[in-house]
């Protein structure tokens, strides 16, 4: 049989011959090594043998699949190191800090510093030994024994929902796993990675894809860490630390009253938002809420300035949008396109001469920007502060200072909303948060404004690199940090997802994407958008809120 190796050469194969050997031959043309592969778009480790002609395209680690294979890989490592070292310990990769994953002993043990050195001498002598992480397929009633056998009862809620008949599991050394994506073909390559003391856990430290070759220091996210410590206490309290637990919440006819709980859970930590505001002083006037894409700001907005008003405030809100230079002036991206996320994209002298006018008790001129002409000109609307009154701007920059760089400190009160999903799907394969917000993004996308799951898909690198340049940043310099996450909204959002990821073309390189978010949502039981209350932040995304 033939491959098409990454449309340039074709080569002859035997069948039953693996793509490792093959992967040898072409890493001349690679600067980093190749650890993964494409066969016909669906993303497959070098084990995987092909089955007729298939149109092959290698990745390495510098490509965000590749590197990604590498931290699940480097997972596996660490938990052979912690099981050889320390047999008895039970870890769960309990959620990711920047580009580390925070490792949480599960039973309420204490990692040391001695534990840590032990744990990384040994990670680095199973490096040296190049062993492979061998990829068996086997039925998944024989898979949940087998995890049975294990002690990993994580797995077995996980599997008994999953609606596939065969399974495939990685052994390595004395250990077999369940992975959602594929590995590196063997552990030579992990030689990169740190381990720092954090709290009763540790931090893995990992590399970028821009940088696979080193390492950098790991960042401490203090208070998105306190974050998903709360929200984890919440799961265990609700008994839905990961998707099997979910899954039994549903089965059971649970997941009403899980609804209502977070959703009122949320309703309190808005009412306490608002609560500081009006307690701090002196009161601050500006209200900053930042975030990342589909993260919920604008239903977080319109909910707080409810309790504002309830608190005797009146809100007003600005649309950053307003502000948008004209074209001629917007910054682009290496592409050519328009560099909307970029924070020179915004009229930072007018917005800042407005604030000021605001603060001082003088009217302004609201702009209006015209997306269709790249012009912005005067709106007719008119505002003014009176006393009492509080200015909502909502925006990606609202934690950037160069945003209000006129305001003073005392008049700016700073919120970072995202969805920090704290459900993983097992102890050692997390549900991230970027998955949440993507798989959000497509439901809105296809529902409201008439973009394919292709076209979402296709762009949200773009988006991704705009987050990471203008918005993580500052997230630990907000004031309050809001959770937009439901532990049950992947269930509602499944029914929205799937048929538009099922509408995009095995042809089209975003297919390996669009595939591994299937199966993540096949894990799921679905739930019916019915008993969503209208005031839910997951209803900006499926629609029927009560402030659209």
């Amino acid at each position: 049989m033939k491959l098409l190796i990454e449309d340039r050469d074709v080569i002859d194969v035997n069948a039953g011959d693996s793509l490792v050997e093959i992967a040898r031959q072409f890493q001349k043309d690679h600067q980093f090594p190749i650890v993964l592969a494409r066969a016909n778009n669906r993303l497959v480790d070098l084990w995987y043998k092909p089955v007729g002609d298939t149109r092959i395209e290698f990745i390495d680690l510098g490509m965000v699949d590749g590197i990604k294979s590498y931290r699940h890989a480097l997972v596996f490592v660490m938990l052979r190191a912690f099981h050889e070292r320390y047999p008895e310990m039970r870890l769960i990769v309990a959620h990711s800090l920047g580009r580390a994953f925070y490792i949480s002993p599960k039973n309420g043990d204490e990692i040391t510093d001695f534990m840590l050195q032990q744990v990384r001498e040994r990670m680095m002598a199973i490096a040296e030994m190049d062993e492979p992480f061998v990829r068996t397929k086997v039925k998944r009633e024989d898979a949940i024994i087998e995890m049975q056998n294990e002690g990993l009862d994580d797995k077995v809620r996980l599997l008994r929902w999953i609606d596939q008949e065969y399974i495939h599991l990685y052994r390595f050394g004395e250990l077999k796993e369940y992975f959602f994506r594929p590995l590196v073909p063997s552990s030579g390559c992990l030689t990169r990675f740190c381990l720092d003391k954090y709290h009763s856990g540790f931090l893995l430290g990992t590399p970028s894809h821009a940088t696979p070759g080193r390492i950098t220091p790991v960042t401490r996210y203090n208070k998105l860490f306190q974050i998903f410590q709360e929200y984890e206490t919440w799961g265990r309290i609700l008994e839905i630390s990961d998707v099997g637990h979910l899954n039994e919440s549903v089965a059971k006819s649970r997941i009403k009253d899980i609804m209502l709980i977070c959703e009122t859970l949320h309703e309190k930590k808005i009412g306490n938002i608002a609560d500081r505001i009006q307690v701090t002083s002196p009161r601050p006037r500006v209200i900053l809420i930042a975030g990342p894409s589909s993260s919920g700001k604008t239903t977080f907005s319109k909910r707080l300035a409810l309790h504002l008003k309830v608190n005797k405030l009146t809100p007003h809100t600005i649309e950053m949008d307003d502000y948008f230079v004209p074209r001629t002036r917007t910054p682009r991206l290496p592409s050519g396109e328009y560099d909307y996320e970029n924070i020179e994209a915004i009229d930072l002298e007018l917005f800042n001469h407005h604030m000021i006018q605001l603060l001082n008790g003088e009217t302004i001129e609201l702009p209006h920007y015209d997306f269709g002409t790249g012009v912005q000109t005067p709106s007719g609307r008119m505002m003014t502060l009176k006393n009492g009154d509080v200015l909502i701007v909502e925006g990606i920059h609202g934690l950037n200072n160069r945003l209000t760089k006129s305001v003073p400190d005392h008049d700016k009160f700073k919120i970072y909303v995202s969805a920090l999903t704290h459900l993983n799907i097992d102890d050692h394969n997390r549900f991230s948060t970027t998955d949440t917000r993507l798989l959000r993004r497509i439901v809105r996308d296809s529902h409201f404004r008439s973009y394919r799951a292709l076209e979402t898909l296709r762009r949200w690198p773009l988006v991704r690199e705009g987050e990471n340049q203008w918005i993580f940043p500052y997230q630990e310099d907000a004031d309050v940090i809001f959770n937009s996450s439901l532990p049950y909204e992947i269930s509602v959002l499944r029914s929205f997802a799937i048929p538009v990821l099922m509408k995009i073309p095995r042809t089209e390189p975003e297919y390996s994407e669009a595939r591994r978010l299937m199966d993540l949502l096949l894990c799921f039981r679905e739930v019916s958008t019915a008993d969503v209350p209208y005031i839910s932040i997951l209803r900006e995304f499926v629609g029927g809120s009560i402030f659209q």
